[in-house]
């Protein structure tokens, strides 16, 4: 009896059960898997944006940061359809100052910034056109529910056709990029215990169906009078590869 044919989309089970080689590459250890799909959520202003400046800056120089070796630099697209020319600039500036100012040539070749370039009606098709010419290993969404012209927020229907349309996008480059998608979040308070719970704004197939949903949350107590805010990344929802333990964040 012959073999059976291969199928689409199919996998050599067999061989991937015998197999010692890792199922996973890195971008950040133990942070961003390769190909993967993360969710960062956080407060409006709790620094996502400035965070994600710094890890495409990290990622395109081969820089360390918060303790993660970047082992090569990378390439990276980032798509900002929610801050203003100004302030990203600024993020920038700052961002690159902080990691100790890496090679700008670097940054150059390996960085491409988009700024409101995505036409709501066809955002996920010139999303296509950028990946495909960049074949990026990372896409940064900043953030999702503007760049992906997301009408109704709570619509899990809608946030589903999002998804899908990100990992469509993914399967069109070889390697496929990993995606940080940023949301906003709120928080839930407890009354009669004070335990406050975070969760993303808006439809929950954003935690449902991503690889990894990670919270960057506002340290407690009073502001600092630099006007910096401190955080803490808090893994939420991890499934084979992703962040699981908290990092602290100081920013200086």
């Amino acid at each position: 009896m012959s073999d059976s044919p291969s199928l689409p989309g199919t996998l050599p089970i067999g061989e991937l059960l015998n197999g010692t080689s890792s199922p996973v590459s890195w971008l950040i250890p133990d942070f961003i898997a390769a190909g993967s799909l993360v969710t960062l959520g956080g407060e409006p202003g709790a620094g996502k944006s400035y965070l994600s400046y710094s890890l495409s800056l990290a990622l395109t120089t081969g820089t360390s940061l918060l303790g993660w070796t970047i082992d090569h630099p990378r390439r990276v697209l980032y798509v900002d359809q929610e801050n203003s020319r100004a302030d990203c600039i600024e993020y920038f500036r700052w961002a690159w100052r902080a990691l100790g100012c890496p090679d700008s040539a670097l940054v150059t070749q390996n960085l491409t910034f988009v700024h409101f370039g995505l036409p709501a009606a066809a955002w996920a098709q010139q999303l296509a056109v950028y990946a495909t010419a960049v074949k990026p290993d990372l896409i940064i969404l900043d953030t999702t529910t503007p760049t992906c012209a997301i009408q109704d927020e709570n619509d899990n229907g809608e946030a589903s056709r999002a998804i899908m349309a990100l990992r469509n996008n993914q399967a069109l480059v070889h390697p496929a990029p990993a995606i940080l998608a940023l949301k906003h979040a709120r928080v839930n308070s407890k009354a009669e215990t004070g335990e406050r719970r975070y969760t993303l704004r808006g439809a929950k197939a954003w935690e449902g169906q991503a690889d990894s949903v990670i919270f960057q949350i506002r340290a407690q107590g009073h502001p600092r009078t630099d006007g910096l805010t401190n955080t803490r990344l808090e893994p939420a929802n991890t499934r084979a590869f992703g962040l699981r333990q908290t990092i602290h964040i100081e920013p200086q």
